[in-house]
């Protein structure tokens, strides 16, 4: 099998799509009885007028009467049933894709520059909505509109012209709307996004935006977004109304051509008044697809339009097949000569870094600002992908590892800590069902646990979004415990004590050094000299190549030496 049949089969987006074929196919079937019940109308018009006003007899009308009524009630019942197989449909649709478009847009939201999850989670819904709404269910009508067409060509062929002229008028309408609003939805779309996400954004960061009275400035710049938006979509909005109104106009003014026609053919004797309302009947139930297609041609460019970015984004980021499920880890760390580009960036943060640690060593990691040490840190942890190189962890490179289940035998503590609305300890327990031993035992490990007891609740302490109801050294130490949850064998921890006081540095100092005692492999990037007490080894760091690696009082001899080396130089070249 070739790579392009095997993404056609791994494609989540073309599975979901085929999960609501069947859905869509019996919305059609289905479609065709609800179209031919409702042919009982004009019959019961035609026998009304042709028999029962010239007849006067009412058993026939009470019979025909209840007749129509039975066909009124089936038309109902599969009106409803239609309903229900497209809302199934796009729940099958949805739930599908459910999980592959998460880890898709977590992928994506790596890049800041493809960072779209709102956009994401709304193209799914709209493609949902369109299944389940009453776009489909018109579609589906759209093909019996040659049919009723071709009926009233067989009462009359006048009857018939009129027919097909008014059926040429609305599909050349919608074909109009189709060239006249799709610019427009799409630019909509695209406003629409930056304007949600830029305010996503500010609301992210609040506290900046408050304490640097930058309000105004945020707000005017956000009312430009969307006063854009706004404005393209009323636009846009306008354009159709006028029209769904001409279409309005044009089947209306079909209808009484064909009353009109018919009262005259019917003076003439060339047909019967029945069939005079038959064919009115008839052409309005032919020309109603189409007219609300014209209605409904937003929805569907939108719709096409979401399609179209789910397609890029899936294409861009292919799923790929489950590995192997591997043991978990021991901790055996192997960098080999690892480039790291960090997204949205065109130069490498990290260039030709190799090096290795053995299960249960601890790594320091320093260096100046910017000298690549958090961009190591962030791949060591599988979050960033690497340009080239290997990181191999018991043997087995990262891609070879499902990051979730590794994930789960790794502690990371990122540079930026960010927790989720929920307690302290389901932030600890990484949102999984609490284990309360496990919890506790985490929060010790990270020598949180008494000043988390010391919180109104304690572990039961609701922390808001974003943790704001903690200060940031009690978020570090919130984080420090969930890196340490479920006693993984890996850590990484990038500036564990960025935010902690003196009692917070004495606490992460004790963890490190029970870390070290119970064996796990501990890679800890930090600027402040007191952790280096409690690691094996240090890897030194700079403008993204490592510059020194090796056991701990080693390297800080041969580094100290070099600076000693580098200050008598310069003295001497001042001297002379």
């Amino acid at each position: 099998m070739s790579g392009s049949d095997k993404n056609k089969q791994n494609d989540p987006l073309r599975i979901a799509i085929k999960a609501a074929v069947p859905g869509t196919i019996a919305a059609v079937v289905i479609s065709m009885f609800i179209n031919a019940t409702m042919l009982a109308l004009p019959v019961y018009s035609m026998q009304i007028y042709d028999r029962v006003l010239s007849s006067r007899n009412e058993t026939t009308l009470i019979l025909l009467t209840m007749i129509v009524l039975v066909f009124l009630v089936l038309y109902g019942i599969l009106e409803y049933a239609r309903s229900g197989v497209l809302v199934r449909s796009s729940v099958a649709f949805e739930r599908i894709l459910r999980r592959p478009l998460f880890d898709t847009m977590m992928r994506a939201e790596l890049d800041p520059e493809r960072r779209q999850g709102q956009q994401v989670i709304r193209d799914a819904e709209i493609i949902r909505d369109s299944l389940a709404s009453g776009t489909v269910a018109v579609i589906c009508d759209l093909p019996w509109t040659p049919l009723f067409v071709l009926l009233c060509f067989f009462m009359h062929p006048v009857l018939g012209a009129i027919a097909m002229t008014g059926a040429v008028v609305l599909f050349g309408l919608a074909v109009l709307t189709e060239i006249l609003t799709k610019k427009g939805v799409d630019h909509f779309s695209r406003l629409s996004n930056d304007a949600s996400t830029f305010a996503a954004a500010a609301l992210r960061n609040g506290e900046v935006v408050r304490g640097l009275g930058m309000g105004d400035t945020i707000l005017e710049r956000w009312s430009g977004q969307q006063h854009a938006a706004v404005a393209a979509n009323a636009a846009s909005a306008e354009l159709t109304a006028a029209l769904v109104a001409m279409s309005k106009f044009a089947r209306i003014a079909v209808q009484t051509g064909v009353l009109a026609a018919g009262a005259w053919l019917a003076i003439e004797k060339q047909i019967s008044p029945g069939s005079m309302m038959a064919a009115s009947i008839i052409i309005g139930r032919a020309l109603a697809p189409v007219e609300q297609i014209v209605g409904q041609w937003k929805r569907i460019v939108a719709c096409r339009s979401a399609y179209r970015r789910l397609r890029n984004l899936m294409d861009e980021f292919p799923q790929q097949a489950a590995p192997v499920s591997l043991p978990a880890p021991q901790g055996h760390i192997e960098v080999e000569n690892v480039y790291i580009i960090p997204p949205s960036a065109s130069r490498p943060s990290v260039r030709g870094v190799s090096f290795s640690v053995a299960p249960g060593n601890s790594v320091a990691i320093v260096g100046a600002s910017g000298s690549g040490k958090s961009s190591l840190a962030r791949a060591l942890a599988g979050v960033w992908e690497l340009r080239a190189g290997e990181i191999r962890i018991d043997g087995a490179s990262l891609e070879q590892w499902d990051r979730n289940k590794l994930g789960k035998s790794v502690g990371y503590l990122p540079q930026d800590i960010e927790l989720f609305a929920g307690t302290v300890a389901d932030n600890i327990a990484r949102l999984e069902n609490v284990d309360s031993r496990a919890v506790v035992a985490a929060a010790k490990a990270a020598g949180a646990h008494d000043v988390i007891l010391r919180l109104p609740q304690g572990y039961d302490t609701p922390i808001g979004e974003g943790g704001l109801a903690l200060s940031g050294g009690m978020r570090q130490r919130v984080g420090l415990a969930r890196a340490l949850y479920g006693d993984p064998r890996l850590i990484v921890l990038d500036e564990p004590n960025s935010n902690l006081d003196e009692d917070g540095e004495r606490a992460l100092g004790l963890a490190m050094a029970q870390m070290k005692l119970s064996g796990r492999t501990v890679m800890v990037v930090t600027h402040r000299p007191q952790l280096l007490a409690y690691v094996d080894k240090v890897l030194v760091m700079s403008f993204g190549t490592a510059l020194a690696f090796g056991d701990r009082d080693e390297v800080i001899a041969r580094m100290r030496g070099n600076r000693v080396a580098a200050v008598e130089s310069s003295r001497e070249t001042s001297a002379a």
